[in-house]
Parts: structure tokens; sequence; C-alpha cells
């Protein structure tokens, strides 16, 4: 018996030290384990309380995507955040309102009224709806207050249609004409036509939209430009440079002139696999009838490194691109700050898990606008940082299966101990 037990603790010696292998787990912070790191610096200012950091665009690259391995780290140990994605503030209310006297003038405009039904009443959209497809048209909004005497709200407003109904369907619109914050009863709308068919008017609607913009940023990526014969459209590939920076709006440079082009958007990491993002739509009309453009696009808010664009052409000749600007929301994080200690962001840790603070549910109860912001320098190689070493068995491959190898053996020769034991024959005395 006592030889059995001594010839299996090798086998569960060996299976003890794959299981520690594969399953070893680190504390969430250990300084040796976060690659990368950039000093915070608050400049000449003494501070004790709480700030706002944006967080630089270089450490994105070295950040998981969803920025769960980012920390911030002061001599005394790990400093509770909480991540600031700053938002639009958005408050919109539509407005009871009947459209009336809709007529047409042929070849010059078609022209409605709206009541709101009295004065007082904040508005500033009036959105057109309508079924026509592919259409431009300038439009322009006056207000009363008696149906008689006017003031003009705006006198360049633009709405449009661009639908594609084939093997790969277009849809992109825009109907609604914006303008300064009015109390007026009554608005008029007029909108051109220019000698094109007059656009079959459904209704109109009546919003009032207040909107405080996000903080943005802009980057100026470098581009790779190609034209696609299949698909008959100039494609630029858009390089941000890193993975992790946020980006939903594009802005095209060009020079050329009477265009409208639908275009398809696309992103990835790896230039290899490309996820669809929609389609937006771009024109620029310099004539006697229409003058207008629109060059500027949304999108899906992506972080993926990669922008592809597809300029649809079909069969007119390429537009000519100079360059252009994505822009995306500044992400910064909240933390409380002290100027006589010493602070790092760290990132690039890979196995690193999101972090809880208490902070998430306080700093709903700060004003972070009103806080002082400090900045981080650049990303330096932290310093402390060590290679988390692969577990034997995958070091060194050969290990394990010698390891068995033994104890097959081990085993093979006890029952052949057992087995010439039994067959031995018994001599009587």
């Amino acid at each position: 018996m006592k030889s059995r037990i001594l010839i299996l603790i090798p086998f569960f010696v060996a299976v003890g030290f794959f299981t520690v292998g594969c399953f070893t787990v680190w504390a969430d912070f250990d300084q040796t384990r976060w690659e990368y790191r950039a000093p915070i610096e608050s400049g000449s200012r003494t501070i004790s309380d709480f700030v706002t950091l944006d967080i630089p665009r270089d450490l994105f690259s070295y950040l998981k995507s969803d920025l769960s391995d980012l920390r911030v780290i002061n001599e005394e140990g790990e400093v509770p955040y909480v991540m600031a994605i700053e938002r639009e503030v958005e408050a919109i209310s539509a407005i009871p309102a009947r459209m009336f006297n809709l007529s047409t003038l042929p070849g010059n405009s078609t022209s409605f009224m709206v009541d709101l039904g009295e004065s007082g009443i904040f508005h500033s959209l009036v959105t057109i709806r309508t079924p026509s497809e592919n259409f431009r048209r300038m439009v322009e909004v006056e207000g009363s207050d008696d149906a008689d005497s006017w003031r003009m709200l705006n006198s360049r407003g633009q709405i449009f249609d661009y639908s594609v109904r084939d093997i790969s369907p277009v849809f992109v619109e825009y109907l609604s004409v914006p303008y300064p914050e009015a109390t007026f009863r009554y608005l008029r709308v007029k909108i051109y036509d220019q000698g094109e068919t007059p656009l079959k008017i459904s209704g109109a609607e009546v919003r009032r939209e207040v909107k405080l913009a996000a903080r943005e940023i802009s980057h100026t990526p470098s581009r790779e430009t190609s034209e696609n014969a299949k698909d008959r459209a100039t494609e630029i590939v858009l390089d941000l440079g890193a993975r992790g920076i946020p980006h939903r709006t594009a802005l095209i440079q060009t020079s050329s002139k009477n265009f409208s082009r639908a275009v398809a958007i696309f992103e990835s990491d790896d230039k290899k696999e490309w996820r669809s993002l929609g389609h937006a739509y771009i024109f620029s009309i310099d004539t006697a009838k229409f003058r207008g453009e629109r060059l500027e696009f949304s999108y899906p808010e992506s972080n993926k490194r990669y922008l592809r664009l597809l300029i649809l052409n079909r069969d007119d000749r390429p537009i000519s691109v100079s360059g252009v600007t994505l822009t995306g929301v500044v992400r910064r994080i909240l933390f409380n700050f002290d100027s006589t200690n010493k602070y790092y962001l760290y990132g690039g840790n890979p196995n690193a898990r999101r972090p809880e603070y208490d902070i998430e549910a306080i700093s709903q109860y700060m004003d972070a606008g009103a806080l002082n912001r400090i900045n981080a320098s650049a990303v330096e190689k932290n310093p402390w940082f060590e290679e988390i070493q692969p577990p034997l068995s995958e070091r060194s491959p050969y290990i394990l299966p010698v390891i068995l190898g033994v104890v097959i053996l081990a085993l093979a020769f006890l029952l052949l101990r057992l087995f010439l034991k039994v067959k031995k024959p018994v001599i009587n005395p």
C-alpha cells in the first residue's frame, strides 16, 4: 500500500502544478502588470480638490477598447475616478400646430402657414413632411403674431432627400429647418422649387430644441485614396494612427462643385474585416437655381483605428478630396487630486477588470464644468513593468508529457509487480 501512495504522489504533484499554472490570478493593481503610464501635471497651481482630466490622445492606443484598464495612481496607491463622457444636453418638446394655406406658385415655390394656437410659446425648428424623393431645396421661414406683419427667421434653410432603390439601397434625408428661438404664433414656410416639380407636402411639425453641445476634439488622420472600379466609387481609407480614439463625424474638404453623392461608411481595426456604419450624403451645388453644400456628416460613434469612406460616383467623374477631418467627443475623468502628491495614469493591462468606486455615485452631485482641469504628459514605458511568464507547461510543452510518461511507466511497473506476485506458486511446507 505504501508503494502505491509513493507512486501516485508524482501524478498529483504534476496535476496540481498544471492547475496552478493555468489559473494564476493577479491582484487588480500590481504596478508590475501595467505596461504604460503618463505623468499627471497641475502646472504651478496648488490644488487639493476634485479635478477633471482629458484622456491624452496617445494613451488610447495602449488602453483596452472599453478603457477598463485605466488607473489613476499616486504615492499612496489607487485613486478612485469616474469616467465622464461629455454628451449633448438636449431638450426637445413638440408644439401642437396646424398647417394651412398650402399653395404652389408654378415654377417658383411652394408655401404654407403654420398656426401654433397662441403667442408666447417658444419654438426653434420646423420639420417638413413629404413623401417626395431625390430633391434639394432652399427654404425660407418667417414668423408673425398677427399673420400680417412678418419677420425673417431663416432665409437660407436647406432640406434634401437622397434615395437609391436598387440592389444596394441608400436612404438619407434631412427635412428640418432650424431658426433662433421665437414665440410667434404663426410661421410662414416657403420652399423654392426653382423650376423643378413641387414637393408633395403632407404635413409640418414644430418643435423647441435646446442643445448644449458636448466638447469635441478634431483629428486629421492620414489617408489613402483609390478608385474602386467594382463599386464605381472613390475609396478613402483613413488611419487615426491608433485604436481606441473615439470619433463620430467627418468633414470632407473638396474644391469640386456641382455634385451630389452618397457615402458608405465602414470601420475596422485591421483593414481586413470591415463593419458597416451606414450611409451619408454630401453635395455642393452652385447654380442659378440652387446654391448650397453639405460636406459634413455623422455616423454611430466608433473607436476603431481605420475608417473607410466609399464615395459612390456611379458614372460621374470622381470628386477631388484634399482632406478629411474626423471629430469625436472628449473623454475625461474626474478624481480627487492633491498637487503635493505625484500622480500617474496607468494603462496597458489586457487582464485588468473595470474598477468600481464610490465616486461613481458621488459624482452626480458635482459640477464637472466648474472643476479645475489638469493635464497628462506624454505616455512612457512603466519602468516597473514585468512580462507575465506563461506557465511552465506552456514555456516547456514537453514537461507535462514527460511527467505523464513517467507516471504511466511507474503505474505499469506497479501493476506488473502485482501481477507477478499473484502468479507466483505457493509452496506447502
